[in-house]
């Protein structure tokens, strides 16, 4: 409304003009809703957001979380897009063009990429940190970055725990598979004890009654010696088994392994009257894995076989078990397969289905952990496990497990003689 005045200054009338707002306030009020919405929503969250543009140290927006970790500038959004390796530029104390990395090219390109997932831990806050991040167009038209971040300290801890509760489960394994080979381990000490009591008994007896030289007392005494040390040996391999330790991976020799485990696992096998043969390719690749649980899984195994050839009371001709180890190509990956194949009646179908359950055995002592827990070994080095039976037409003459290590993180090719030796 404003007044009329003529040409003589004085006013005449009123001029008025009226214009329907309702639907703009209508709108109005509904963004101011919608705001009010998109920011409780955005405040309750459990995960800390904010959004920066590209080039610059201004913080377009931070909620609630984001202020109580980082406080109301860019440092802690920066900071977690550099330590996720997620890229942005900065223009602090530079031109744009020189830290822009995405200078020239269209934002569409950039808005519609996938989100980049991290996981990092922020030593300030003592919290491990998913950063999620992506590119946006901001309401002004400018490049962007939205970075998530959710608090998983309890599922890490949760993680590492479990890791924990699997590393004393391998460890108790051993243990088992030790207590189950006791008699077996009494047998084969026994055999260098024994030894070593008859050579002194005998030097003793000859050196009472003067009737040895000074070159047979010698013999008698390395040999002696030997017997002592073959002694120390299965009780050093026993107790480098058994140990209590936290996975480590390591370069390891594959035939090193393999010819650790033989020498263990033969102790049983020699107890069972069982026959091993045992081939390594040559020339096959040092790999970083941890040898003791490699070796706990071959053990493991080739104890099995053993077991399985004894229920089924094969004729000595049949009580044989054959471990090789070849290199294949599997799943488009090079890898190197373990094989144990036995002559034992196979598994039933309802066994199959079963056969890796936690707790699940075919034998009355059994305690059902040893082939899920040599599955969890296999798989933790990124490797698959099998089992199948061995046909000779319709019948069953055996069984074969297998299972094969991916050669990701192969060092280099060392050669390693063929070995085809039965023990």
């Amino acid at each position: 409304m404003s007044p009329l005045i003529d040409a003589r200054g004085h006013q005449t009338g009123w001029m008025t003009s009226m214009t329907d707002i309702t639907e703009p306030t209508r709108i109005r009020e509904q963004l101011s809703a919608s705001y009010e919405r998109f920011t409780t929503v955005l405040e309750a969250l459990d995960a800390a957001v904010s959004v920066a543009p590209i080039g610059s140290e201004e913080l377009l927006f931070a909620n609630k979380l984001y202020r109580l970790w980082f406080g109301s500038d860019t440092v802690g959004h920066l900071g977690m897009v550099a330590q996720a390796g997620v890229p942005a530029s900065n223009a602090h104390d530079e031109g744009l063009d020189d830290v822009d990395p995405y200078a020239g090219l269209p934002i569409d390109t950039l808005t519609a990429a996938q989100t980049a997932n991290n996981e990092i831990f922020v030593p300030h806050l003592g919290k491990w940190l998913e950063v999620r991040s992506r590119y946006l167009t901001w309401v002004d038209g400018r490049l962007a970055q939205l970075v998530i971040a959710t608090d998983i300290t309890p599922r890490r801890d949760a993680e590492e725990q479990a890791a924990a509760q699997a590393d004393k489960a391998q460890s108790a394994s051993r243990l088992i598979t030790m207590g189950e080979m006791a008699s077996s381990v009494a047998h084969e000490l026994n055999q260098p004890l024994t030894a070593i009591t008859n050579y002194c008994n005998g030097m003793m007896s000859r050196i009472k009654g003067q009737t040895i030289d000074t070159e047979a007392l010698l013999a008698a005494l390395e040999k002696t010696s030997k017997q002592a040390q073959r002694a120390g040996q299965i009780i050093q391999r026993i107790r480098s088994f058994v140990k209590r330790s936290e996975p480590n991976r390591t370069p390891a020799d594959v035939a090193t392994m393999v010819s650790e485990a033989v020498e263990l696992a033969g102790i049983e096998l020699r107890r069972r009257n069982v026959r091993l043969n045992h081939y390594v390719a040559a020339r096959l690749p040092v790999v970083r894995v941890d040898p003791i649980l490699i070796e706990q899984v071959m053990v493991n195994l080739l104890k099995n076989a053993a077991e399985s050839i004894d229920i089924a009371d094969r004729p000595l001709a049949r009580r044989s078990v054959e471990l090789r180890v070849l290199p294949k190509v599997i799943e488009g990956h090079n890898a190197i397969e373990f094989s144990v194949q036995d002559t034992g009646k196979g598994l039933a179908p309802e066994v199959m289905d079963r056969l890796y359950e936690a707790f699940f055995s075919t034998k009355p002592e059994g305690m059902g952990i040893g082939l899920n827990l040599c599955r969890t070994i296999v798989e933790s080095h990124r490797g698959r496990m099998q089992a199948e039976n061995i046909y000779n037409g319709p019948d069953v003459i055996g069984c074969r497990f297998s299972f094969w290590i991916p050669v990701l993180d192969a060092i280099s090719s060392v050669a390693s003689d063929e070995a085809k030796v039965p023990a």
